[in-house]
């Protein structure tokens, strides 16, 4: 068994992920595990518990049963995780009677007294037996491609249920267990290293301390992220190795323990690190590797180092088999296992050598299911991390360590120390994020399918393997190949006859995304923001069109058609400007000029692209009315012809009729959201459309789309699409022909 634990938990995970995958790629689990055994496994005694664990990995991680809802509106369970506050919100999670389901209950704050808050503070303890007044929803799912899928986040840690309670009467509780106590003495802690620390360095020490980024400004995460460095803002084995070598230095080479003392202290020291430290996955890996090889140590037993890591993998999967979808899991254990297994390659090598190509390494074995999930990556951020890990590692996370404890013995001295600190800190890190633009190039590859990148898996594996056995060529070879898939992954939609029309799901606005065969075009046709009372200007490009766009693998687009500059058509083109290559904004000539590379069209003109020509059919004059002058685009796309009409009314549409009598369009989007101002029934009877598309936010506030717009939609036979009730809508086609599908289950009831 020794030196083998790892083929059982390999066996473990095969099994758990051919139950979560889809039919296609379950098939490829099989035909691997299959392969696996019959090539690499010869002993029939290893098979039999291989296959056996394979089979338990099946049950242990098969998806729960979706809402099961309680006859009655009233929730009753225990709290199972410590009280979430943020300037914002109250939220925690309440595991029901008798079920394995979770709800989150969370409370918005308002301008109520304090002693709301406190009622709450008070109630929502960890282990309290509670019971909720409020009535419960299945969390929102994700209502575009590329979205984040809120509800398919939490299912994965069984929570079904969201609860927003408007007062602290909707929910009464009782009791809690004792790890309330212990998170009592943690956020204690916490509040008195913020009052010995400056605000700007306790932000630091709240995210590489504490496991909190939520301190650090949007705009600081998001650099991190796109140079690929998120791994230092997450508290992870580099964090807990820094901490117990310091906490070892201090102890045995100061000469206050012995080195036997020194272990045994560390044993009971790391475990209340790990939960002073948030106890992430990636944090329990590392903390419970380490109490491991320690006690082993101590223990005088020798073991293989896989075997320590193959544990406490099993170990947390066992516990918790939902961390088998978290990513801070997945990486964690990836990485850790990559560098364990190439250490040969590290040996007597200069150190700046080691941490490039541990860099690299780290890197590589994560990046097809990077791009899984995120769409992109940064080739500079081997750079980045060539400058940056160390730069952390070494001071900036030992010091704000140092700090921590001094801010809690020495409060005073904290205070000037960490003035100090920020001072310095402060005008490096600043200095990196201001000249750091130049090398900010992100290759947008899209999301990788499943069975890709599995095959980038098998490059990596290889590539691997003849490193350590010094087939430098081959090895080379290999890396090569799996550039190329990368490569070949992202240049598959200049090679595919198929083109899409998507009408986004962006709220009470439009936005359509047209995407010609062979690459040949990407169009835009509105790009709605969110209402201008929403706190951030730039939430609809950021959680809805960016990442649509960046999970297609479109990094470039050939214009922006905006039909009029209303916040709910043109509110996050500034944004997209920012975030990707946009050749050409084109607006109406009666909008005022205040977009980047803006050019106007109107009545008459028209945009080709490839082969496919956009004919303006509006607007020849100024209506003196932003709605009014909405540019309207005819086009004809998989064999059927389009109209695009922005917010008309009737009178305009009236006026297009008598200068198009002929006109007529298969697929109409519906003017102004479904208002009743618009789509009159001559303009039907003359259009004569067989599909309506109808961009509406969900229960919004103007009550869109009205009900004789679909009343007179339906009077006419007209298929009637709707992002309040569908989410986006694609229309795929190929030639002549193409499939209208929606994001969310088409049925009759959503017409």
């Amino acid at each position: 068994m020794r030196g083998n634990l790892h083929l059982i938990v390999f066996a473990l995970i095969m099994g758990g992920l051919f139950t979560i995958s889809d039919r296609e790629m379950q098939f490829f689990f099989i035909i691997s595990f299959t392969a696996w055994l019959y090539y690499l496994i010869t002993a029939w005694t290893w098979r039999g518990i291989l296959i056996s664990f394979f089979i338990f990995g099946t049950f242990l991680f098969t998806p729960q049963v979706g809402p099961t809802y309680p006859p009655t509106n009233n929730l009753e369970g225990t709290i199972s995780s410590p009280l979430t506050e943020t300037p914002s919100y109250f939220r925690t999670t309440l595991s029901i009677t008798d079920s394995h389901q979770k709800a989150i209950v969370q409370y918005f704050k308002n301008d109520e007294a304090d002693s709301e808050y406190d009622q709450l503070r008070s109630e929502l303890r960890l282990g309290a037996s509670c019971i909720v007044f409020s009535e419960y929803q299945a969390p929102e799912s994700a209502r575009n491609p590329g979205q984040f899928d809120y509800q398919k986040y939490l299912e994965h840690q069984n929570i079904f249920y969201e609860v927003t309670l408007s007062t602290s009467d909707e929910i009464i509780c009782e009791g809690s267990s004792v790890l309330q106590t212990a998170y009592d003495l943690r956020q204690k802690l916490i509040q008195r290293v913020e009052s010995s620390m400056n605000d700007q360095t306790f932000m630091w020490a709240s995210a590489l301390v504490f496991g909190d980024t939520t301190l650090l400004p949007p705009e600081t995460v998001d650099w991190f992220r796109d140079f690929n460095v998120s791994h230092l803002l997450a508290i992870s084995g580099l964090h807990v190795g820094l901490f117990i070598g310091g906490m070892f230095f201090f102890l045995y080479r100061s000469g206050v323990t012995t080195l036997e003392q020194s272990r045994w202290l560390l044993l009971v020291i790391i475990p209340v690190y790990a939960f002073i430290a948030g106890a992430a996955p990636s944090v329990l890996r590392s903390s419970i590797m380490a109490v491991v090889i320690l006690f082993l140590v101590q223990m005088k037993v020798r073991v293989n180092i896989t075997d320590v890591i193959s544990f406490v993998a099993l170990v947390l999967l066992l516990s918790s088999p939902h961390y088998i979808h978290n990513l801070g899991f997945q990486f964690s254990f990836l990485v850790t296992f990559a560098l364990i297994l190439s250490t040969s390659i590290f040996k007597e090598k200069h150190p700046l050598i080691v941490s490039v190509e541990i860099s690299l390494i780290s890197q590589l074995c994560i990046l097809t299911l990077q791009l899984h999930h995120f769409y992109q990556f940064n080739p500079l951020s081997l750079l980045a991390n060539f400058i940056l890990v160390p730069y952390f590692s070494l001071l900036i996370i030992p010091i704000l360590i140092l700090l921590v404890l001094i801010s809690i013995s020495l409060p005073l001295l904290g205070v000037e120390l960490s003035e100090i600190f920020v001072s310095v800190h402060s005008t490096i890190f600043d200095f990196l994020m201001n000249h750091s633009d130049f090398f900010n190039i992100q290759w947008v590859v899209g999301e990788i399918e499943g069975v890709w990148v599995c095959a980038g898996f098998i490059f990596f594996t290889l590539m691997m393997k003849n490193w350590i056995l010094a087939r430098l060529s081959r090895a080379f070879s290999y890396g090569v190949l799996f550039v190329l898939l990368l490569f070949t992954y992202s240049l598959k939609p200049y090679f595919s006859s198929e083109g899409y029309v998507t009408m986004l799901d962006v709220g009470q606005g439009d936005a359509f995304v047209i995407e010609l065969p062979y690459r040949r075009g990407v169009i835009m046709i509105d790009a709605a923001g969110p209402p201008f009372f929403s706190g951030n200007e730039d939430r609809i490009a950021e959680q809805v069109i960016s990442p649509f766009l960046k999970a297609k693998g479109i990094s470039e687009l050939d214009a922006i058609i905006i039909s009029h500059k209303d916040q709910d058509h043109s509110g996050s083109v500034e944004a997209l400007l920012k975030s990707f290559v946009v050749k050409n904004v084109f607006v109406n000539p009666y909008d005022e000029k205040e977009i980047e590379r803006e050019k106007t069209i109107q009545a008459g003109q028209s945009l080709t692209f490839g082969e496919t020509s956009f004919q303006f059919l509006h607007p020849s004059k100024d209506y003196s009315d932003p709605n009014e002058n909405s540019l309207i685009a005819f086009v004809e796309l998989g064999g059927m012809s389009w109209l695009f009409t922005g917010d008309i009314s009737e009178s305009v549409e009236k006026d297009i009729l008598e200068r198009y009598p002929s006109l007529s369009s298969e697929v109409l989007k519906v003017g102004h959201h479904g208002s009743n101002t618009s789509t009159s029934k001559e303009w039907l009877s003359r259009l004569n459309p067989s599909v309506a598309l109808i961009s509406a936010g969900k229960e919004n506030r103007y009550g869109h789309p009205h009900e004789e717009v679909v009343s007179l939609l339906e009077d006419h036979n007209i298929t009637i699409l709707r992002t309040d009730t569908h989410g986006a809508v694609t229309y795929k086609f190929s030639g002549e022909s193409g499939t209208f599908s929606t994001h969310l289950p088409y049925n009759a009831k959503r017409k």
